[in-house]
């Protein structure tokens, strides 16, 4: 196929490129930092569509769109920052996928558009996100159903909505854990005994490519590592790993609170990220129990185990801390 990548430089888009190159497929990228290679087109899409890119991709008949561009970290972003990224992006990739003529579309969201309330596990669950990044991703969604509808016979929409995605080359939820199981007292909050929802990269990638046979209508998927782990899972697992030590030190939220408030304040002052907010450790504390069980029904079998992935990354964390 030939296939348009937007957010090709992120995290996951660099891992899907690859794979997506490697089963033979013909990738076009958008991402808007400096690159030099073939292939790839330098945009800001939360900018109009220009003339100049529309008639240089104009000359190309892609199968499929895979839309992965979005707003990127947590750190001193502000709703409008989201809106831009996640919601302006979406409304001006639909744009050039009508000048383009795609009509199949993989459009990446997330499973913050639930929020943390839900007693609900599938995809049935009440969509009632909590926080920006949340509620511009249902933004986004709904502009991207909004033109299927516009010709449900030949448009082909599939959203995929991943939980935490971690892995090698990622310094953001699961790099923190392993940064403080790797101290000499490592300190958690709260006990751990609740499910806390995640995917690796290879996982939601492969997903992603299985996702391409697969385009039917709209289609909408969760997509989560399974076993659905407990966070004292996840830490058992790191701890196996020579280098990690369990919490020795368990301190009550109510005092994590106070502390990211402490940081948030000593954060803004110097300008830089210190890694400890509010927000982050109320999301730490926070079951996020989604499931993945429609991906099975139409035939998904994850491909790496949780267990795997996990310790694979706790390995990666260690050899670039040497």
């Amino acid at each position: 196929m030939k296939i348009l990548v937007t957010g090709s430089e992120g995290f996951v888009g660099r891992y899907l490129v690859t794979e997506l190159i490697a089963n033979k497929h013909d990738v076009y990228c958008i991402d808007r930092v400096e690159v030099d290679r073939e292939k790839y087109y330098r945009y800001d899409l939360s900018k109009e569509i220009s003339i100049a890119i529309s008639k240089v991709l104009g000359k190309i008949k892609f199968d499929v769109l895979i839309h992965l561009a979005a707003a990127k970290g947590d750190y001193n972003l502000k709703h409008d920052d989201f809106y831009r990224d996640n919601v302006k992006a979406s409304e001006n990739t639909i744009n050039l996928v009508k000048v383009l003529g795609i009509k199949s579309v993989i459009a990446y969201s997330t499973v913050s558009v639930y929020g943390h309330d839900n007693k609900i596990k599938s995809e049935e669950a009440d969509l009632v996100p909590n926080n920006p990044y949340g509620s511009t991703k249902l933004e986004s969604e709904n502009l991207f159903i909004k033109w299927f509808n516009l010709d449900p016979i030949k448009n082909k929409l599939t959203i995929l909505r991943p939980s935490v995605i971690y892995g090698e080359n990622n310094f953001a939820n699961m790099y923190n854990l392993l940064d403080q199981l790797n101290k000499k007292f490592p300190v958690s909050v709260g006990n751990g005994n609740y499910i806390k929802s995640m995917v690796a990269v290879e996982n939601i990638v492969d997903i992603t490519i299985f996702c391409l046979n697969k385009f039917k209508g709209l289609q909408i998927y969760n997509c989560t590592d399974k076993p659905y782990p407990k966070l004292k899972e996840v830490i058992k697992y790191i701890t196996q790993i020579k280098g990690f030590s369990k919490p020795k030190i368990v301190i009550p939220k109510w005092f994590a609170y106070f502390i990211g408030l402490f940081f948030e304040f000593f954060s803004y002052l110097i300008r830089k990220d210190l890694g400890i907010t509010r927000e982050r450790i109320y999301k730490f504390t926070m079951p996020t129990d989604y499931r993945s069980e429609k991906l099975a029904k139409v035939g998904y079998i994850q491909k790496y185990s949780l267990k795997d992935r996990v310790q694979n990354m706790a390995k990666w964390y260690l050899s670039i801390r040497k």
